[in-house]
């Protein structure tokens, strides 16, 4: 049986099996734009420390292992025409080098600078990560010896040490009375970009592009903007959609995903959500658009536990570098930039509870390069899964619920519930039958979003039709593996579990007792929290992923009839 029932003695194998457990390698600092140049904040103490002192950087940009920032900085020559009266150029990309620093001996390195430019200096765009930290890609212009509407795409390759220009000039399309270098974003799927045309007196194309640096190929898909341009593309990202990296595409307040392979593209039903790139039971943060007096939206920024649903106090104009939140380490905590200051936000709390105050605004003015961002760990975009087949109608955050299901898995009605199936998904929906606790479901279809509850098409022998997903904090339907060997499901994604009466039962290092080793041990009354969803192991036990304190590995449920472990009750 997977139990320990001499936990004394555990408490004396747990101090050898402390430095086994690996913890992110990364600072525990917040990195931010703050006067002009970048700073390290210490949150937890109130201590900011400058780092550089140039008063015309921009930045940082956090690599997706942590390990390094990248930011720019004005070149010194056009620095000195500016404060000299002599520049001329109010908005747009300024001249600028860039620098890397590595964030665990905060040392720097230039890696582009305006050596061999002409006396315009080279224009460079925000640069990009590879999603394994070991490139930097940016868009470079010198206006004086090149065409204007057409830049080179450069490349640092941090192990050879080497830059070099990819492929043929890209085009830079719709360009005003000063150069604006498009922004781009690395992902696993290739550097993507928004490209806008137009012919004299013809109304704009607008179009994603999207780079394969290893084959060379440039694939590029009409996003079909319309007269009045109300489709129009506000920021773009790549998010882990259903297990693949594709590119999300926010326009006014929903979002769309696209189709790398055809160019089709589906419309999400709940916004992406921003998280902890080494975490997965930890916050998710969501940019919920809401429209504004103007006529424009605005971003407000909830925050997901579970099944909670917080407002973090933090408003934004957009989703794009300037304005992200951080997310800590341990996945608990936000921290963003408040007008002139440094806030941050904790599970629970209503609205910002710590500021470091600067003596000036974060806002980014020329010729202070972009971003003025603030990082603090790794942090990735994912979404539900949630898609629907067309654009209908605006979303919202009504379906607080993050929903666990999908269409061919298989779903178990919660204990003590009876769920009630209904001809659409609607609380208006005729009521065709009910399905007991303990009873299985095959998902069809879903989740569809309405009447505030996650609605998904289920169906068995004795019944088929519509059923809410849950309702408050409670699932009522849970996914569900069937496994040989142990009891029905009664936990998912997002729950707090504990051990059952007297029993004491392992974490361990894998889904299964052979060939892994014990983390932890688990007796009533502790705590633990699920982070994903279950799977069958050797001797048919379902395993759940979990994390409990700083330690995380897998729990198993039971064996035959008998439950190790149970939800908490709320």
């Amino acid at each position: 049986m997977e139990r320990l029932l001499l936990r004394f003695m555990f408490a004396v194998w747990s101090l050898a099996l402390v430095g086994a457990v690996s913890a992110q390698a990364i600072s525990q600092n917040a990195y931010a734009f703050m006067r002009g140049d970048i700073w390290k904040f210490d949150l937890a103490n109130d201590v900011a420390t400058q780092l550089t002192h140039s008063g015309y950087n921009g930045g940082p940009i956090l690599a997706p292992d942590g390990g390094k920032l990248v930011f720019l900085s004005t070149a010194e020559a056009f620095i000195a025409e500016w404060e000299a009266g002599r520049a001329a150029q109010t908005g747009g990309t300024p001249p600028a080098d860039i620098w890397v620093m590595d964030v665990a001996t905060e040392t720097f390195t230039l890696i582009a600078d305006q050596n061999a430019a002409s006396a315009a200096g080279y224009l460079r765009s925000l640069p990009v990560w590879s999603p394994d930290s070991r490139r930097l890609a940016w868009i470079e212009l010198d206006p004086q010896t090149q065409a204007l509407d057409a830049a080179t795409l450069q490349i640092h390759d941090f192990d050879t040490g080497l830059r070099t220009a990819f492929g043929e000039p890209l085009d830079l399309g719709i360009q005003g009375n000063n150069i604006r270098l498009p922004s781009l974003r690395w992902g696993d799927g290739g550097i993507a970009r928004l490209l806008y045309t137009a012919g004299a007196g013809e109304a704009p194309d607008l179009y994603a592009q999207i780079i394969d640096i290893d084959s060379g190929a440039l694939a590029q898909f009409d996003l079909d903007l319309n007269a009045s341009q109300d489709n129009t593309v506000r920021d773009f990202i790549w998010v882990n959609h259903l297990g693949s990296s594709q590119l999300a595409l926010q326009i006014q307040d929903y979002w769309e995903v696209l189709e790398a392979a055809d160019g089709s593209r589906l419309r999400l039903l709940d916004p992406p959500r921003l998280k902890n790139r080494a975490i997965s039971g930890a916050i998710r943060v969501i940019p919920a658009s809401v429209a504004n007096a103007n006529g424009d939206w605005d971003i407000h920024w909830y925050a997901t536990s579970g099944a909670n649903l917080y407002n973090t106090g933090y408003d934004s104009p957009r989703v794009n570098r300037n304005y992200l939140p951080a997310i800590s380490p341990d996945g608990t905590r936000m921290a963003w930039h408040n007008g002139d200051r440094i806030s941050s936000w904790n599970i629970g709390l209503a609205e910002g509870n710590r500021a470091l105050a600067s003596d000036a605004s974060h806002r980014w003015s020329f010729p202070i390069p972009q971003p003025v961002s603030v990082v603090w760990a790794p942090t990735e975009w994912i979404t539900t899964g949630a898609v629907a087949g067309a654009p209908a109608g605006p979303l919202s955050v009504d379906c607080a619920m993050t929903p666990r299901l999908g269409a061919g898995n298989q779903a178990i009605v919660s204990p003590d519930v009876t769920l009630r199936i209904r001809s659409d998904a609607s609380t208006a929906g005729a009521e065709l039958g009910q399905a007991e606790a303990g009873s299985v479901l095959t998902i069809e279809a879903g989740p569809i979003c309405a009447d505030g509850y996650h609605w998904y098409a289920v169906h068995n022998d004795a019944l088929a039709g519509w059923s809410a997903e849950g309702g408050g904090s409670e699932y009522w339907l849970l996914y569900h593996v069937a496994c040989s060997g142990s009891p029905a499901t009664r936990l998912t994604t997002g729950m707090t579990g504990t051990a059952t009466a007297d029993n004491i039962v392992n974490i361990r290092s894998g889904a299964g007792s052979s060939g892994t080793e014990v983390v932890w041990a688990v007796a009533a009354g502790d705590e633990f929290n699920v982070t994903g969803l279950p799977q069958c192991g050797a001797s048919g036990l379902r395993w759940y992923p979990v994390e409990i304190d700083e330690y995380s590995g897998w729990i198993a449920e039971g064996q035959g009839d008998e439950y190790w472990i149970e939800p908490v009750a709320d």
